[in-house]
């Protein structure tokens, strides 16, 4: 009986490492929340963001522009991480760069309606030249998830419309001709 208790002890501990291999459920959900915003054409920024004292953990999902299109590029930083000196744009987040836009009817209601809908752990809302990036923690599933991106998408159609075309195409990174060895 001894016996059989050790054996059965010792296939558990041999056993039990496998279960540290499966993801947990917030890998799952994260996972599942990264595809589904891939598969729309959108882009994951692991690296960490503009800001200096970003919380660990926050991740980029990214809405590329249209090469041919100059949108002006802005941050908006939630007011629990933006200083009380920078300009409020809607209530809970404040300009840390200020777009030329900022005073523009159309762009003020759906950044304000954006940020109705975006998540507690929403960070920071960037326009750069590579698109339009939001900043969080990744705290919904892809179902919570559907709301602000409606909005997110909006915003970005937006934006597009009003930035004007550029005649000179900005080359993808990599893309630039060489030039021969003389």
């Amino acid at each position: 009986m001894t016996t059989a208790l050790i054996i059965i002890f010792i296939m558990l501990a041999m056993l039990s490492p496998l279960t540290w291999l499966r993801p947990s459920k917030r890998e799952t959900r994260t996972a599942s929340v990264r595809k589904a915003v891939i598969a729309d054409g959108m882009r994951v920024d692991l690296k960490r963001p503009v800001l200096s004292d970003a919380p660990n953990g926050i991740v980029g999902y990214r809405r590329p522009w249209p090469t041919e299109r100059d949108v002006t590029p802005f941050i908006l930083v939630h007011e629990d991480w933006a200083s009380e000196a920078l300009r409020e744009a809607v209530p809970g987040y404040r300009w840390r760069e200020e777009s030329r836009l900022a005073d523009d009817a159309d762009v003020s209601a759906a950044i304000l309606q954006l940020t109705r809908t975006l998540p507690d752990d929403a960070l920071m809302l960037e326009a750069s030249l590579s698109g339009l990036t939001l900043w969080w923690g990744e705290s919904l599933s892809v179902e919570g998830c559907a709301e602000w991106r409606r909005e997110f998408e909006a915003l970005h159609a937006l934006l597009i419309h009003k930035a004007p075309i550029s005649h000179k195409r900005r080359p993808l990174v990599g893309t630039e001709p060489k030039m021969p060895d003389a």
